[in-house]
């Protein structure tokens, strides 16, 4: 779910090959299909709604409306609840390690089974039935150490398995996920069948498509966009998929560009299992200036339909 700011790929080359690497990979898990999905068209059950916070006063001044709630930070995690809200609970500290590469090596944190097992102790009153728990973000991606390499994309699926398999142990309750950020895959095709290998094990996943001011990435975003439902449900029939709405904008991206990108994004949304906000309230890089909050009403009215 964090931003990113790195343009490494060859969005020329990129443009040229998504749409086939996707479709190698529905073939490949059994989709049989090249036809990408409807635009638009919504899942079986009503549309999930959440967003994410930092702070307990977020909830009270929340203009989004959600049934859902995503903090990194516990008491904000309480509050989520007292408010009647779904949880979403971090537990990235499984993976993520004590350094900054630890996740792209495969590296757990230390103990990883006592500091679940102490969490767990600890946070009894947040463990309720239906709520979700992300054990890893934007797997198999850093934006300082990328390995496409199936040794090191096999190490952090082993990390990945270790966690899943610890959650369901210790919290059998919760529906265990992760995010992807399409970062990870563009330019990487190692990194698209271990995604798919991903999915198939955890019970929900996310996807963060956000822009990040270069217009020549929009039309593979969209493709990204278009057909996560259907490599998710090839890879796992029964997983939940969660679409992470950009909502935060740095001063330098095309305004204009930006709205025409969220309102047909927003349309994709529909057709995933939720939606989740991202950058309304605050975010973690970049001051106050940037959220959804402090949008001009045109821009706000691209999210008119999830707005109180």
């Amino acid at each position: 779910m964090q931003k990113t700011t790195d343009t490494s790929p060859t969005w020329a080359l990129l443009r040229r090959n998504v749409a086939l690497l996707m479709t190698s990979l529905l073939i490949a898990c059994g989709g049989g299909s090249a036809t990408p999905p409807q635009i638009g068209v919504p899942p079986a059950s009503p549309l999930k709604v959440g967003d994410i916070f930092s702070d307990p006063a977020q909830l009270a001044s929340a203009e989004l409306r959600s049934e859902y709630g995503y903090s990194g930070y516990l008491p904000v995690s309480t509050a989520i609840a007292a408010a009647g809200k779904t949880n979403i609970l971090d537990m990235f500290f499984m993976i993520h390690g004590d350094g900054p590469d630890d996740k792209s090596l495969g590296r757990l944190a230390p103990d990883v089974e006592q500091k679940l097992q102490q969490y767990v102790a600890n946070n009894r009153a947040l463990l309720v039935p239906g709520i979700r728990v992300a054990v890893a973000d934007e797997v198999f991606w850093s934006p300082t150490k990328v390995d496409d390499s199936p040794a090191g994309l096999q190490r952090q699926l082993d990390a990945l398995k270790t966690v899943v398999a610890l959650v369901r142990k210790h919290i059998p309750q919760a529906s265990v996920g992760v995010t992807v950020t399409p970062y990870a895959i563009f330019g990487r095709p190692n990194t698209l069948g271990f995604v798919s290998k991903t999915m198939s094990m955890v019970d929900w996943v996310a996807t963060d498509p956000y822009w990040f001011g270069d217009a020549g990435t929009i039309e593979a975003l969209h493709a990204w966009s278009r057909s996560f439902v259907s490599l998710a449900k090839a890879a796992n029939p029964r997983i939940e998929t969660w679409y992470i709405a950009q909502a935060f904008l740095m001063p330098a991206y095309d305004l204009t560009t930006f709205r025409n990108y969220m309102r047909e994004e927003l349309t994709y949304a529909k057709g995933f299992d939720g939606l989740l906000f991202f950058g309304w309230n605050f975010t973690a890089e970049e001051d106050g200036t940037i959220i959804g909050k402090r949008f001009d009403a045109e821009t706000k009215r691209v999210y008119q339909e999830y707005l109180k």
